[in-house]
This record gives structure tokens, sequence and C-alpha cells, in this order.
């Protein structure tokens, strides 16, 4: 008999798991974490709706980390934001006023900036209308994304290794 109820008990906790797992409402609406109902200024969901600049969270600040002195960034770029280290990769983003439907441009530009000062251009890629990116090396390997961050404005993030 015992075991007979934990039988039951173990199959209505699978099936209360199995729905709390579905992340839907009974209004239909989509539930949001507090995280992902968070805005993100660097997430290409956030920068994809063409937001106002205001909305797109902290575009003024002046990170402690600095790239490495044989980095050049991009001309036009203001650093925003730096994480890391992790291991041995460092992550810099910086905003540029440049038309956000000419990613190609500004990731052009800015490995045309790399490539002057000695790095290797190793592939360029890009998805249509979202992003576009490089990846170099030379003194350190690095990968340069570019995404619409607000209007106006386009993110350059440095993947740098």
């Amino acid at each position: 008999m015992i075991i007979k109820r934990l039988l039951v008990m173990a199959g209505v906790t699978v099936a209360a798991v199995s729905l709390a797992g579905c992340g839907g409402s009974s209004d239909g609406a989509d539930a949001k974490s507090p995280v992902s109902a968070a805005p993100e200024a660097t997430s290409p969901a956030a920068a994809a709706n063409g937001i106002p600049c205001s909305a797109a969270g902290d575009l003024t600040g002046t990170p402690d980390l600095k790239p490495p002195a044989d980095l050049p960034m991009v001309p036009g770029g203001q650093i925003y934001l730096a994480k890391g280290p992790f291991g041995k990769t460092e992550l810099f983003f910086l905003w540029k006023d440049a038309d956000p439907t000419d990613l190609n441009a500004v990731r052009d530009e800015a490995a045309d900036t790399l490539a002057k000062a000695g790095y290797k251009v190793e592939r360029k890629d890009q998805e249509e209308g979202s992003e576009a990116e490089a990846h170099l090396s030379g003194p350190h390997d690095v990968a340069i994304q570019v995404i619409q961050l607000c209007e106006g404005k386009v993110r350059v993030k440095y993947n740098v290794s």
C-alpha cells in the first residue's frame, strides 16, 4: 500500500513539474521570467526593434577594463561596456552612430582598421538585416559582431582572445 501511494505521489509530482515547465499562462499570454522580461541593450532581439536610444540602457558607461593597446577600435565608436576576463577572453561593446540598415559597412570599417594594424581578416559573414561579423587573427584573435543597437546607432562587439 505504501509503495502504491509513493508511485501515485511520484506521478503527480512529475505532472506538476511538466506543467510548470510549459511557460504558458491560462490567458494565452507568454510568461516571462524576470531575466527575460528585462530589456537588454546588447541583445539582437532588442536591437532589431529600432528602439529609442533612451530605452537602450546606459550608453555613457566608461568601463574600467580597457582594450589592449595593439587593438585599434572602429573610428567614432564609444566603449560603453566591457566584460571579462573569461580566461583569455575579454568582451568590449561599443556604440557608433551609423545607418543600422548597412551593418556590413560598419563591420568592414572595423575589420579594415584592424587589418591596417597588422591583423589578418580570416572571414566575414552576415545575416542580412540582423548582424554582420568578421573574424581576424593577429596579436589577438578577434571576432567582431555588428548589430543595430537603437535608432541611428549600431553596437559593435569585440570578442578578444
